[in-house]
């Protein structure tokens, strides 16, 4: 049962993307990048989650290398 909220939890930011590209919002570098930001912080978020639930190893620390991951990729990224 982890594995279904997991995946479901960690599908929101990719859903909450689709659906303000749908509705028409420019998918530039600026949104972009607001996305892995806001997408890192939720990825750490739920491996915290996760640890407070004592959920398995896997789970945690895939959280965590997605979310890291998703911050440095975003505050490498210069805006123009």
């Amino acid at each position: 049962m982890h594995w279904l909220l997991n995946l479901t939890l960690g599908g929101i930011p990719a859903a909450v993307l689709a659906v303000s590209i749908a509705a028409g919002t420019e998918d530039d570098r600026h949104h972009r990048r607001v996305f892995l930001l806001v997408y890192g912080l939720w990825a750490i978020t739920l491996a915290m989650w996760n640890w407070m639930r004592s959920a398995p190893m896997g789970w945690i620390v895939l959280w965590l290398v997605a979310g890291v991951g998703a911050v440095a990729v975003a505050a490498s990224r210069k805006l123009r």
